[in-house]
């Protein structure tokens, strides 16, 4: 296993690197051929993005891997897992290297190319196991989680409502291996404020600066924070102007805003909207571009009842498991607003991921792989029957 993850993260494969996508897609299917039935490589249509500068451009995705195992069967769990990094081709973050004996810092070596080799020796280990012959399984790998699942958010949609479980491979919430609980949801919002160029020497007061104009909109949605509970707004980049001698006619900000009930999204545009309004003046317009594109994710019943199952089976493993909730995304979220049972943090231990401080403890694989190969022969015999009986009653 450690050997794999030297070979997995030697590969590149930040979002945007599609040659290493499709390199880290290619070892994928070698590894599983193996235990896999059928294998198929969903492409996706490029999606109309906001960039920095208030342009429309065309993103392109990389490919997700979709691998299937007894196809035919009805009893059926989805494992998902993304092999994108936030670590870009030109990121002098590429190298691995040992803390100690049981660490090694790397990029992605814990979100999630170590929850991808656990849920690869899980699925290995439980097809020796005569039971398997009583579950299908199918294995989602997609190439775009870090930036939202823009693009296989669709496919996402399409899936969840034909399992009666799922289980995503995102790292433990901390180095001692919680889970997580709740999540929020999240939105990705542009704001743009128009104005009007001039000369910054000749004919000042014919402009209209449209960077003021949008420091004073992104003061007052910065103003939000805190007027709602679980509703946070982030304005994590703004760009505008060129020349120093011209007035700008554009500004652009970009928002992450993270909410923690659905109708938490309603309040949050409502109130960029009133704040568009009030600052209605000639010459300059203010408008907001994007979507939420992360549901929140609450627990339901069936949730409830595989933590407790997968908590019992730690108990034997002498492992003691909680979990609590979270201010971050994952695959879960789009996937447990069919109602599906999800569990999403069942990846490996570590710690400090999306940064060069990023670390995996390496007695963690085999823990993982351990935990996940015993939970899928407990809901192959009769485990995904109870899940579906809690959830009804």
């Amino acid at each position: 296993m450690v050997k794999q993850l030297h070979q997995f993260c030697e590969i590149n494969s930040g979002t945007a690197n599609l040659e290493g996508l499709a390199q880290m897609a290619n070892l994928l299917q070698t590894v599983y051929h193996p235990i896999a039935d059928t294998f198929q490589v969903k492409s996706f249509q490029q999606l109309p993005v906001m960039d920095i500068s208030g342009k429309m451009e065309l993103l392109t995705c990389g490919n997700a891997l979709f691998i299937r195992k007894r196809p035919h069967l009805k009893r059926r769990v989805l494992l998902c897992g993304h092999m994108d990094t936030v670590y870009s081709a030109d990121s002098p973050f590429q190298k691995l290297s040992y803390i100690d004996e049981n660490c090694i810092n790397g990029p992605g070596v814990a979100d999630m190319k170590g929850g991808l080799i656990v849920m690869l020796h899980a699925l290995s280990a439980f097809e020796q196991d005569k039971c398997a012959a009583e579950l299908g399984w199918d294995v989602l790998i997609n190439a775009d989680e870090e930036i939202g699942s823009p693009a296989s958010s669709s496919l996402l949609d399409e899936l969840a409502t034909q399992y009666q479980a799922a289980l995503v491979y995102e790292p433990a919430m901390t180095p001692t291996g919680t889970l997580a609980k709740n999540r929020k949801g999240s939105g990705k919002l542009t704001l743009i404020a128009t104005g009007k160029a001039a000369h910054a020497g000749r004919s000042f007061s014919e402009g209209r600066n449209a960077i003021c104009y949008l420091a004073e909109a992104i003061g007052a949605v910065h103003a939000l924070n805190g007027k709602r509970e679980g509703v946070t707004i982030n304005v994590g980049k703004i760009a505008g102007g060129e020349a120093l001698n011209v007035v700008p006619d554009k500004a652009v900000a970009q928002l992450d805003i993270r909410i923690s009930l659905p109708e938490d999204e309603h309040w949050v545009r409502s109130e960029i909207n009133k704040i568009i309004g009030q600052l209605t003046r000639d010459g300059f317009s203010l408008n907001i571009y994007g979507v939420f594109g992360r549901p929140v994710k609450r627990v339901n019943s069936g949730t409830e009842r595989l933590f407790y199952r997968i908590q019992q089976i730690g108990h034997e493993l002498g492992l003691t498991l909680d979990w609590k909730d979270s201010g971050g995304c994952c695959d879960g979220n789009n996937l447990a607003q069919y109602g599906l049972p999800v569990m999403d943090t069942l990846g490996v231990r570590g710690g400090n991921i999306h940064s060069t401080d990023e670390y995996i403890l390496l007695d963690s694989l085999s823990e993982r792989a351990i935990l996940s190969t015993l939970l899928l022969l407990d809901l192959a015999q009769g485990g995904l029957e109870d899940l579906k009986h809690d959830a009804i009653s």
